[in-house]
């Protein structure tokens, strides 16, 4: 006698009953936040030297990471000249830029010199979905004048912007595209024309818990609440500006244990698929 597979006969027929009661013309969100997968973080990924200062960048006060190149790391994956921010003490409005809005939508942009085609791909990519859904328009420019993006390829195992929201000037955004897809340059794309990572938003306690006590101390910034920010809507756990609750060694102690979970203890995963609602209702409101 042939067997019959009740499991996939389970599952064609869970499938079939899905379709059959969605509109096809109002598909809904998936939600990747519950998925498995092995998307990697973005992260700056070279030595540091372990040394913090205070700041104040975009008006804010903030923790920075001195960083070996004489740079300074905000968020896991903003990496700030020194004349980006003020310290206390200085003149509170030296180098705050106050994360400026691209005119019109229109983010000017040109390639470093050695970008791979692999990295041209992904970028292409990626400034697809921001047109196709966000209706932001790329322009390529050939000098080196006015603001713009530098499209930079790493091999540190890094994905990095130097700017939340427009800068002025040139800004940078720089992948190692071993590591990292279009999503990941999407996610980077987004903090250049002015979002910040979905668990920094000041309503966030009444959704999650940052576990600190497994937090290495150099990483605690790109966890910590932005209090003055503005955020729109409930929180968003299919952001693409969202980092999954679990983190790298380099990030936590003991990897078996959650930077974050929700209230209820579970977790979920990065998405860097699409820009959910939430992210098109804060640069919708933004821009």
């Amino acid at each position: 006698m042939k067997k019959i597979n009740l499991k996939k006969i389970t599952w064609m027929t869970i499938l079939i009953i899905g379709y059959s009661s969605c509109d096809k013309n109002d598909v809904p969100e998936p939600d990747y936040a519950t998925e498995v997968n092995s998307i990697t973080d973005e992260i700056y990924n070279t030595k540091t030297t372990g040394t913090t200062i205070e700041a104040i960048y975009l008006g804010r006060y903030v923790t920075l990471l001195e960083i070996d190149n004489d740079k300074y790391l905000y968020d896991g994956d903003v990496v700030l000249d020194r004349n980006d921010f003020s310290l206390p003490s200085e003149d509170s409005n030296r180098g705050v830029y106050g994360g400026g809005n691209w005119p019109n939508r229109n983010v000017r942009w040109k390639y470093a010199s050695g970008v791979s085609q692999d990295l041209k791909n992904k970028w292409t990519s990626a400034m697809s979905t921001w047109s196709s859904q966000l209706n932001f328009t790329f322009t390529q420019i050939s000098s080196s004048s006015g603001d713009y993006i530098l499209v930079e390829q790493n091999s540190s195992g890094s994905a990095y912007s130097t700017s939340i929201g427009r800068r002025g000037g040139q800004q940078i955004i720089s992948v190692d595209p071993r590591y990292y897809g279009s999503g990941n340059v999407v996610h980077e794309i987004g903090h250049a024309v002015g979002l910040i990572h979905e668990q920094k938003r000041p309503d966030r306690d009444n959704y999650i818990i940052v576990n600190y006590f497994n937090i290495k101390p150099n990483w605690t910034s790109q966890y910590d609440k932005c209090s003055n920010c503005t955020s729109n809507g409930s929180f968003d756990y299919n952001s693409i500006m969202l980092y999954g609750s679990r983190a790298s060694s380099s990030v936590v102690y003991d990897t078996s244990i959650p930077a974050m979970t929700k209230k209820d203890g579970s977790i979920w995963n990065s998405q860097r698929s699409y820009l959910s609602t939430g992210d098109k209702a804060a640069i919708n409101a933004k821009y």
